[in-house]
């Protein structure tokens, strides 16, 4: 039986980077050098057996030939949930298969390479091939594809920092998938607030064997039960086994708070008001719903209750003092 040929899905630019915040970093000036890798992610869901490719774009934005080597690494995701991952040593490996690896492939015109020269101002196109035998494991695999400078080659590159380079990020999930399993560890915001905007910290876990890219919104109401806004959840990758804090479609990131939250614009608010959480974790589930609640007093009317409540005080002692 002839293997079926897979071609992975490269996902827009904007909501790569908002799926998976993560980039290696490198140098951008012309005493070094500046690359450009396109795309960031490569999402690929594949049943095995099967051969599978997926172009990746590279371009020497430098006025300086770049000489690069290759280096392929698995990584995880951060235990702190804001979406960052971290490079695991060489040798270490994530998931199912402890040869994955080695049947990853970069091809240029078809040939394999383990380095390659860029000259000023050049790009080439690529080719990433994974060759999946019959009977491999069900699972998920992460890592990047990493082009390193061999001018940094004496810099240490078994840890999580890799100095020099760029990469794209492979997400790479092997067989029929599994059960969906995951929670809402954390929905909440502040208890009293004195203006807007209002942020909401919502937390999720994915306890799946496979990554999920969960769906949902946030349903403000006011204390007449009418609705007063709504935010919209961006699809984020939550990794297997892993907490992630989600954002809001309309916005990357927010200095609040010290982790991601959800930003509900509004400036003008006043009394009791509801929100209400409800997430899909996957197309076919499961979904989870949850509220909180938040009391809103604008300094102003705290002033003017304050105002008033002396005003009376003062008329009340007047009157005790004449009886």
């Amino acid at each position: 039986m002839k293997k079926r040929f897979v071609f992975a899905t490269a996902l827009i630019p904007v909501f790569t980077i908002y799926c998976l915040l993560f980039t290696i970093s490198y140098a951008q000036n012309k005493d070094q050098f500046s690359l450009g890798i396109f795309p960031t992610i490569i999402e690929i869901n594949a049943d095995p057996p099967a051969i599978i490719k997926s172009n990746i774009s590279i371009e020497n934005q430098s006025e300086n030939e770049l000489q690069l080597n290759l280096i392929v690494r698995f990584f995880k995701p951060k235990e702190n949930g804001d979406g960052q991952i971290e490079l695991l040593p060489e040798g270490q490996i994530y998931g199912s298969d402890p040869t994955l690896l080695q049947k990853v492939k970069i091809l240029e015109d078809e040939a394999e390479i383990k380095d390659i020269t860029l000259k000023p101002f050049e790009a080439k196109n690529l080719t990433l091939e994974i060759n999946l035998d019959r009977g491999s494991p069900v699972s998920d695999y992460y890592f990047s594809v990493i082009f390193i400078s061999k001018t940094n080659d004496s810099q240490e590159t078994s840890g999580s920092q890799i100095l020099g380079g760029i990469g794209t990020n492979v997400i790479l999930s092997v067989g029929k998938k599994g059960e969906t399993i995951g929670e809402i560890r954390e929905f909440s915001a502040p208890a009293v607030v004195f203006s807007g905007p209002i942020p909401f910290t919502l937390y999720l876990r994915n306890n799946s064997q496979h990554y999920i890219v969960p769906e949902g919104n946030i349903i403000i109401k006011d204390m007449f039960g009418r609705k007063a806004g709504q935010l919209n959840i961006l699809p984020q990758y939550i990794l297997s086994n892993s907490d992630r804090f989600m954002y809001a479609s309309d916005q990357a990131s927010s200095s609040v708070l010290p982790h991601p939250t959800l930003i509900w614009p509004e400036k003008f608010l006043l009394g009791l008001y509801t929100a209400t959480a409800q997430v899909r974790l996957a197309q076919e589930g499961p979904v989870f719903e949850t509220k909180t609640t938040f009391l809103a007093l604008p300094l102003y009317i705290i002033a003017a209750i304050s105002f008033f409540a002396f005003v009376l005080i003062g008329i009340w002692i007047k009157v005790k003092k004449k009886i």
